[in-house]
């Protein structure tokens, strides 16, 4: 198959690792992959297998699939010449989302969940395409450093409201006032076009070190340093941090947004109904005073995970596109 996707620019994103890590298994598959963006630059961050080529092109070559999950680009989607093409759903909410269902697109989500809020709402057809990890960059490291400090890692992007990350700060505060040994642990990156750094909106008194714009081959050790990961996010389709994590045998505490498919309450993960700083801390502490619960939803949760591998996911979508091409 010849396939084409779109995106706004190759920075270091979620939504951008995925059809990265899927084009380089779709060209392992046998199949061509050919992602477009605006200047059509490699990446940096990530060795990518496929083509990239610069909109300016756009209407050269014809596909049998073409793949879009920005609504920024749906002019550009539209051009594009393929004989199927999917929109490819991994936020709720957006305001665009009920003018791209009445397009003649087919329809992909990267959770249960908002396959099923798509379906339920728009009466479509949405076929699951949930997230994935890679094993080779995200397992369990070694843990280094001071034994007795207690370390809470977050994903630190704070200008993003949604990611729930002021909503974690307000948990770990709450519990460095009852444990002293409480350190936390946040990382990001700079992003092309965002003159926004998070680390100069960090506020807090809570002892804590945030690690900048680290290289793919540090993320493992990264959060192996972390005794407990916490996402507070909603409105996700897939919450690749929190995937990560538990790839790296980190136990985690989370809202359902975006973990849905893996973060199974009490048995791979801690899962909270609402993003609240104190159900968030009542169930960190949990972990904090059991070390055994913590050790044995860290186990679960990573053997959970490595079902839901980029490889994993790349067949999937072979078969849904075989059967669309039909």
């Amino acid at each position: 198959m010849k396939i084409a996707a779109l995106l706004p620019h190759v920075e270091i994103w979620g939504g951008v690792r995925r059809y990265l890590e899927l084009g380089n298994e779709f060209v392992r598959l046998g199949h061509e992959f050919v992602l477009y963006t605006p200047e059509g630059l490699p990446p940096s961050w990530l060795d990518f297998k496929g083509e990239i080529r610069p909109f300016s092109v756009l209407k050269k070559d014809r596909y049998d699939i073409g793949l879009c999950s920005e609504y920024s680009l749906l002019n550009e989607f539209q051009t594009l010449q393929a004989r199927v093409k999917f929109f490819y759903f991994v936020l709720a909410g957006h305001r665009l989302e009920k003018q791209v269902v009445r397009l003649p697109f087919r329809f992909l989500a990267n959770s249960s969940g908002l396959c099923r809020r798509l379906e339920r709402r728009y009466r479509i057809h949405c076929e699951l395409a949930p997230g994935g990890i890679n094993p080779s960059i995200f397992y369990p490291a070694r843990r280094e450093g001071a034994p007795d400090e207690f370390r809470i890692l977050c994903y630190g992007r704070l200008y993003r409201r949604r990611k729930g990350i002021h909503l974690v700060l307000k948990a770990v505060e709450k519990l460095w006032k009852k444990y002293p040994q409480v350190k936390l642990l946040l990382f990001d990156s700079p992003v092309q076009g965002e003159n926004r750094d998070s680390r100069q909106m960090l506020q807090t008194a809570v002892p804590h070190e945030f690690f900048w714009n680290l290289p793919q081959s540090s993320m493992a050790w990264l959060y192996s340093q972390a005794d407990v990961f916490v996402s507070a996010e909603w409105r996700a389709g897939w919450s690749n941090p929190t995937a990560e994590a538990m790839a790296c045998g980190v136990a985690v505490v989370c809202t359902r947004s975006g973990t849905e498919d893996f973060a199974l309450p009490g048995k791979t993960a801690l899962v909270v109904r609402w993003p609240l700083p104190f159900l968030l801390a009542r169930n960190i502490e949990k972990l904090m005073q059991d070390d055994q619960l913590r050790r044995r939803l860290a186990q679960a949760g990573r053997q959970k995970i490595l079902e839901f591998t980029w490889e994993a996911l790349a067949r999937r979508l072979e078969r849904i596109f075989h059967s669309a091409l039909v």
